[in-house]
């Protein structure tokens, strides 16, 4: 194993090499009895959102996952199913398998239907939390799909117009596949800032900035303890709110989902599953003639206006993503010692003391 101190990277201690972060997370899930394959799966969905940037859904949720997991309230794709078929649309049943394991075989499934008919839908019931949205888009896109992917959570937002929490953060990812870019590659949170962000942020004993989230007395705060016992705010005010609904409202309609406000907390409540829905679309876009060569060229466009003060050149969504990602492959990847004790600790707590050893040794170097 190798990690390396370094320049302070999102104010990050230390860079950690990719495969060996990897390697860590796919063992712990493993000895609590994932089968590999599911095991490899959520680690790289994991592992993927810390070399893109979004640490809050990467290597910090190893830890919760491995509780529930040894709670018997997530598990391995065994037991995944599918409860109906028509034509390009599907449904499947994940029996409450760990949500990045069950996705990524649901959003295989949407592009074999649109290897098919041209365009596929599944959505996937009785998941837990699937990690960051951006990945089964960008997966989709990567091999030459458009793709959509939304998913609701459990209740962590207040809906435009009230302060009590009622909606999940939930989110929408859309890709596009490029000839001669990166793909493009949107990933939201319908909350101005996602809820592991909230977490990160508590986790690491930091303020988060005004505007986020109200305290449970229903005032605004920057305590992130006050704003994971209050309620966080919808981006656009009404069109946040309003998008994160129509999510929710599809999962527990397509995919038979618990409606957020009846869904377990990941975090909280360990006397029941989550039950949370997932929906992914895939279109093969050559169906319908293509223009690839033009989206490119309007990538090109977009990247020659001028840039704003402050900013050293005009991006599309994904593209500084992947950017990083290359970077951090050949870098490492930036962990927080608070990050890595936690996970220490967990595997302590559940027995796994070579693994602890593991985590600790990779804080000591």
């Amino acid at each position: 194993m190798t990690s390396r101190s370094g320049p302070s990277v999102d104010d990050a201690d230390l860079l950690i090499d990719a495969e060996d972060l990897a390697s860590l997370s796919q063992e712990c899930f493993e000895r609590l009895g994932v089968p590999a394959q599911d095991a490899r799966a959520v680690t790289d969905v994991l592992i993927d959102a810390n070399l893109h940037g979004v640490p809050s859904h990467g290597f910090q949720r190893v830890p919760i996952y491995m509780r529930r997991v040894h709670a018997g309230l997530a598990g391995g794709t065994e037991r995944l199913s599918v409860v109906s078929q028509s034509g390009a649309l599907c449904r499947m049943d994940a029996h409450h398998a760990l949500g990045p394991a069950a996705s990524v075989k649901a959003v295989d499934r949407s592009l074999a239907l649109a290897r098919e008919f041209g365009v596929g839908l599944v959505a996937i019931g009785r998941s837990t939390h699937f990690g960051p949205a951006g990945y089964y888009a960008r997966r989709a896109a990567h091999a030459g799909f458009v793709s959509v992917v939304m998913s609701n959570a459990v209740k962590r937002m207040a809906p435009y117009g009230a302060v009590d929490a009622f909606l999940g953060t939930n989110p929408l990812a859309i890709a596009i596949p490029l000839a001669d870019h990166d793909p493009f590659v949107l990933d939201m949170s319908t909350s101005t800032a996602a809820q592991g962000r909230i977490t990160r942020a508590k986790l690491l004993d930091e303020p988060i900035s005004e505007g986020l989230a109200l305290g449970p007395d229903g005032q605004p705060t920057t305590d992130p303890g006050a704003a994971l016992a209050g309620s966080l705010l919808p981006v656009g005010g009404p069109k946040g709110s309003g998008l994160a609904l129509a999510i929710s409202l599809l999962a527990v309609l397509l995919a038979g989902a618990e409606s957020d406000d009846q869904m377990g907390s990941m975090y909280k409540d360990f006397d029941r599953p989550q039950d949370s829905g997932h929906i992914f679309v895939a279109i093969e876009p050559l169906r319908l003639g293509g223009a690839e060569r033009r989206l490119d060229e309007a990538i090109e466009r977009l990247g020659a206006l001028r840039p704003a003060e402050g900013c050293s050149e005009v991006e599309y969504p994904g593209q500084a993503g992947a950017r990083l990602a290359r970077a951090r492959l050949s870098d490492g990847v930036p962990i927080r010692p608070a990050e890595l004790m936690d996970a220490a600790q967990t595997c302590d707590a559940l027995g796994l003391h070579d693994l602890r050893d593991r985590a600790v040794a990779l804080l000591d170097r």
